[in-house]
């Protein structure tokens, strides 16, 4: 018998037995049995052992009591440093081998809820939630899990739990899968169970060639019926996040990666999110074209999405800078505009001068405040910018340079450049299902977005943003896609005069631009 301390794992019991604690392997998951797998997580839950109370019981009453519906899907958050604090080996168990674990703490989550039930004082109003799902976040701070983009992903990474942050530029439609299914042999009998086979393209679920049952004269039968009502469906979507591009060095080429949502998890983000994933990296086969090799693709299996919209115009600043900046304005307080000069003369140093266009250029990057007029009306409070000067006078040079002072930005030039590819695009997906994928201005949404050469744009491409511009949001409507996407960012545009600027025109007749669009 197998004993389990919080503090050494599993140790040596009676009867010699090996555990954790032991000669065996520490990391062998196949050397411990599933309910002792069941129990520690039990332990952990109930914040026996640990050394601080632990809240995943408050979430587990909350679900009882305040949700009605006893057949859908719910999640748990668990942290997993908290796990390791727990048990260091366990949770290292976990991260190696999720997809054999997982199985075992969404059980010990269904056998708490019944602990619970019976000893809560209203357990009359509490439901017990079958299906139940552990959604794993705080992942350890190191390379081999905490991914600091899609790029570094590699092979040695696939049945791992790992944690990669990007941004949605495809949400794929909503679709129901079908995950398992109950068979029975015509001849035995015997009923049993198949379930999707996730490493094909369509996770399709193939129906048996032979019966399983384990007899001394093995049934050699090829023909099973559908027990009726014994499918099980769950909700499924594919989307795709692409790495942030202010994280990219010069010259790289963002690289994407498919991410599927189950359950409770799908239709939590939309193009243009930022989002941090928890989940497991698989391999899937790519869909079969003629006289082309299949190829194997990645495919991150989330457990966790956190949508990090509200981090998008926040950083962090370390306290000596903090600290500098104070001293900076204590030591100016009596000179506020000179400190005021200082500062604009540290953007784009390369550019001497030019003070009159940088001060328009960072009043833009610090922005407003947005407010609700008393009729519900939002006011936006982000200002747009427009740079006006003939060639070579360094627009371009100021653009890249509020760009890499953003926190998030997304740079284009106007050259080819179209209105779907400025706001959303429809294109149809590996099954042919048609879905949205994001642009620049959806994927600047809480940044800037900078664009270049803005006169090289099309008339009609050109009034597409003004929706964007000034309600902060698109309309869309492709291919029966019907939906509204943020767009909450801060235009800096640069563009040349037509012809020669002439001061006694307006600037809608040197630039060749319509007076709705300059308002």
């Amino acid at each position: 018998k197998r004993e389990f301390s919080s503090a050494q794992g599993w140790r040596r019991g009676r009867g010699g037995a090996l555990g954790f604690g032991s000669m065996a392997p520490p990391y062998d998951h196949e050397a411990i049995h599933p309910h002792e797998y069941v129990e520690a997580f039990e332990r952990f839950i109930e914040g026996k052992g640990g050394k601080s109370p632990n809240p995943i019981t408050a979430q587990l009453v909350d679900i009882a009591i305040e949700e009605l519906d006893t057949m859908g899907h719910y999640g748990v958050e668990i942290d997993l440093l908290s796990l390791l604090d727990f048990n260091q080996r366990l949770g290292t168990i976990l991260i190696q081998y999720p997809s054999t674990i997982l199985p075992f703490l969404n059980d010990a989550l269904l056998k708490v809820q019944h602990k619970i039930r019976e000893t809560h004082e209203n357990k009359f109003l509490m439901e017990v939630k079958e299906l139940i799902h552990a959604r794993l976040t705080h992942p350890p701070s190191c390379p081999s899990v905490r991914k600091p983009n899609v790029s570094s992903l590699r092979s040695q990474d696939v049945g791992r739990l790992i944690q990669v942050q990007g941004t949605v530029v495809r949400a794929g439609l909503i679709k129901t899968l079908e995950s398992e299914r109950m068979y029975e042999c015509s001849k035995c009998k015997h009923s049993f169970r198949v379930y999707t086979d996730t490493s094909m393209h369509n996770s399709t679920l193939t129906p048996p060639s032979s019966c399983p049952s384990n007899r001394q004269k093995p049934c050699k039968s090829t023909s099973f019926a559908v027990v009726e009502g014994s499918r099980v469906c769950r909700d499924y979507q594919e989307i795709k996040i692409q790495e942030q591009i202010q994280t990219l060095e010069v010259g790289s080429i963002p690289r994407n990666i498919l991410v599927v949502l189950e359950d409770d998890l799908v239709d939590k983000c939309k193009p243009g999110d930022d989002i941090e994933v928890v989940g497991v990296l698989k391999t899937r086969w790519k869909g079969l074209v003629k006289e082309a090799r299949p190829d194997l693709e990645m495919v991150l299996a989330a457990n966790h999405v956190r949508v990090r919209n509200e981090d998008k115009s926040c950083c962090s600043v370390a306290e000596d800078l903090v600290r500098e900046f104070e001293a900076f304005w204590a030591d100016n307080n009596q000179e506020p505009l000179r400190a005021r000069d200082h500062i604009v003369s540290s953007v784009c140093p390369q550019l001497c001068g030019m003070t009159k266009v940088k001060l328009p250029l960072l009043l833009c990057l610090i922005g407003g405040v947005a407010r609700l007029d008393p009729s519900g009306t939002r006011i936006r409070g982000e200002s747009h910018c427009l740079l006006i000067g003939d060639p070579g006078l360094g627009k371009s040079q100021l653009l890249k340079c509020a760009a890499k002072l953003s926190n998030r930005a997304v740079h284009t030039t106007g050259i080819g450049t179209t209105s779907a590819g400025l706001t959303v695009t429809a294109q149809r997906d590996a099954g042919g299902e048609w879905v949205l994928e994001a642009g620049a201005l959806v994927l600047a949404d809480g940044g800037l977005c900078c664009i270049d050469e803005f006169d090289s744009i099309k008339e009609s491409d050109r009034t597409t943003i003004h929706e964007a511009m000034e309600q902060q949001t698109i309309s869309v409507a492709k291919a029966g896609l019907v939906c509204k996407l943020n767009t909450r960012t801060t235009v800096l545009a640069a563009t040349n005069p037509k012809g020669k600027f002439n001061l006694e025109e307006s600037i809608s007749v040197n630039c060749a631009m319509g007076t709705p669009l300059l308002s």
